[in-house]
């Protein structure tokens, strides 16, 4: 089975994301993610401490992309602040999720390339990943990316957070099914190809065994180059898929 194309961030290919909620102690990082995404949180206290994982990160694996992760719908002033206290650590990235259309992305390019520039940093260092599958509004629309910023290394969904949206417990859906969250794959996975990027699925942290496999193994033929997940347990799941 072919590898779909994926991307390179600090010169790393990256098929397994691992999404991590911002805290103060140094716990581990399994060694099997390609890149560390930090829940950035809402309030300057998360900020500072989502800049100081990644200080610490820097140090103990330099050669290992760090991204942190914030709500599209986050006012303008929140993001400015967020920004200013977490660019000076100079992250790889930024997923963004809740993106409802190529504005909210745009809005985004510009607000960093601000940042990006009081910090000292060159233009477009941040990259950028959009989740539009986690809300209907961003699958509607999901045409509207392409072309807005070169910053935009990959566009992905959330099954379990789309699921939610739409108050169903389809979050784990089966191949061929013809439900608004089933559809949101092929809809993810044609707004990526249009834009010319990798398409990212956020893996349900609660499966495990043999429904895990088949899911990452489902995500890499439907053409998903990169598997986000919260649970370092299913690490090694996303890269066998991936092998």
């Amino acid at each position: 089975m072919p590898l779909p194309p994926g991307f390179s961030l600090a010169g790393r290919l990256l098929r397994a994301i691992l999404v991590m909620p911002v805290r103060a102690d140094d716990a581990a990082w399994p060694a099997k993610a390609d890149a560390l995404a930090i829940l950035a949180g809402n309030t300057p206290g998360d900020w500072s401490l989502t800049a100081q994982m990644i200080l610490r990160h820097r140090q103990v694996r330099p050669k290992v992309p760090v991204l942190f992760a914030v709500d599209a719908g986050l006012d303008d002033d929140h993001l400015d602040a967020c920004f200013a206290i977490i660019l000076p650590a100079r992250p790889d990235g930024l997923i963004v999720t809740g993106v409802r259309n190529g504005a909210d992305l745009q809005r985004m390019d510009v607000m960093l390339s601000v940042a990006e520039a009081v910090a000292g940093l060159e233009h477009g260092a941040t990259a950028l990943l959009a989740i539009i599958g986690d809300n209907p509004a961003g699958l509607l629309d999901a045409g509207s990316l392409a072309g807005r910023t070169p910053r935009l290394k990959a566009i992905g969904r959330n099954a379990t957070m789309l699921a939610a949206a739409l108050g169903t417990d389809d979050h784990s859906p089966a191949p061929g099914g013809d439900s608004a969250v089933s559809l949101s794959g092929g809809l993810t996975v044609l707004a990526a190809a249009k834009a010319g990027v990798a398409a990212l699925d956020w893996i349900d942290p609660g499966l495990e065994g043999e429904a895990l496999s088949e899911a990452c193994a489902r995500a890499r033929a439907d053409g998903f180059a990169i598997l986000t997940t919260e649970n370092p347990e299913q690490l090694a799941a996303i890269a066998a898929a991936y092998r």
